[in-house]
């Protein structure tokens, strides 16, 4: 009797800890851009925050700047499992589902009160299509508002043409046609050597990659247009989340939900101190002229129309919802 006692505690031990270990994984977490940008540093204080809520069981490991995998595969490398969690510009996925170009329609939202009102619109939605992908979602955080940076000065929309710049998606493309310049396909890592040889002219980037990058050295004027403030967003393999326990599921989803805050908070602050760090860089600053602006504001009314002919009842119920929260916000019934 003592012998089966015995062995029937020796037999749950091993299992408990054979279970433990089960449970325990690292998961490598790429991410485009280095550790001075603030979704980055976002990313890490998640992975952290992750592993202190598992008790260990789940450690995310974040490799910055592209070092895991190209800015433009870790969508596709998180939906086939090739890696479990991942980051990216939530537009680049804009050819998967008309949904995920309301992050880079120009104008439609270019301040933080305004880029959240359009995600809380969006979310549900957002959210839906990312399941479809076999993406589960768990956070997002705004970049510094995207400004025109190029090797000549930008004045007029005319200024615009024949220009190259780089295009990392459809949206951007279109946006980039409209203006009459050219798009170029350029790998992340390889902008600043595409300016140098002569490949590209301008691009459009946020103020934390431009100071980043130290974009005065490459493309030293900048209109701060401040088109949009885009997103990034970190999604798991939904196949994997999905597998999880109910207990990791919850501490996961509160770290997501922390960052998420955090990201709003922390990014919004950034953006003057970006921006004197541009100009203390040597940035030729500028700001758009009303005539510039009354042009692009031509170009976001032909954009969100098109957005919305692609699917009148989800981006139109997007876009109805989104102004309605603009005006309850502004106290407008």
């Amino acid at each position: 009797m003592v012998n089966n006692l015995l062995s029937t505690s020796v037999s749950l031990v091993c299992m408990t800890f054979f279970s433990s270990v089960a449970l325990s994984q690292d998961w490598v977490m790429p991410t485009p851009f280095s550790d001075r940008n603030q979704p980055t540093q976002i990313a890490y204080d998640f992975a952290e925050d992750v592993q202190l809520r598992t008790n260990g069981d789940i450690n995310i490991v974040v490799k910055p700047n592209g070092k895991a995998l190209p800015h433009l595969a870790i969508p596709g490398a998180v939906m086939s499992g090739k890696v479990v969690i991942g980051e990216f510009l939530l537009g680049l996925l804009d050819k998967k589902n008309s949904i995920f170009q309301h992050d880079m329609i120009p104008f439609l939202a270019n301040n933080y009160d305004d880029a959240q009102l359009l995600w809380q619109a969006s979310k549900a939605d957002t959210q839906k299509q990312l399941h479809k992908l076999g993406l589960h979602y768990l956070y997002v955080v705004p970049w510094t508002p995207y400004s025109a940076f190029s090797t000549r000065k930008i004045e007029t929309i005319e200024d615009f043409n024949g220009l190259s710049i780089r295009a990392f998606n459809q949206t951007v493309t279109t946006l980039i046609q409209s203006l009459g310049a050219n798009p170029v396909q350029v790998p992340l890592k390889e902008v600043k050597s595409a300016f140098e040889q002569g490949k590209l002219d301008g691009r459009f980037a946020s103020l934390s990659v431009g100071e980043d990058t130290q974009i005065w050295t490459y493309a030293p004027y900048m209109n701060d247009l401040r088109v949009w403030i885009p997103k990034e967003i970190v999604v798991m393999n939904k196949s994997v989340f999905d597998k999880l326990d109910a207990k990791t599921k919850v501490a996961i989803e509160k770290a997501a939900l922390k960052a998420e805050r955090n990201g709003w908070i922390q990014t919004k602050e950034r953006v003057e101190t970006d921006l004197a760090s541009l100009k203390d860089g040597g940035i030729i600053y500028s700001t758009p002229s009303k005539a510039l602006l009354r042009e692009l504001e031509q170009i976001n009314q032909r954009m969100t129309q098109e957005w919305i002919k692609q699917d009148p009842k989800q981006n139109g119920g997007i876009y109805r919802a989104y102004r309605e929260a603009q005006r309850r916000s502004k106290g407008i019934k």
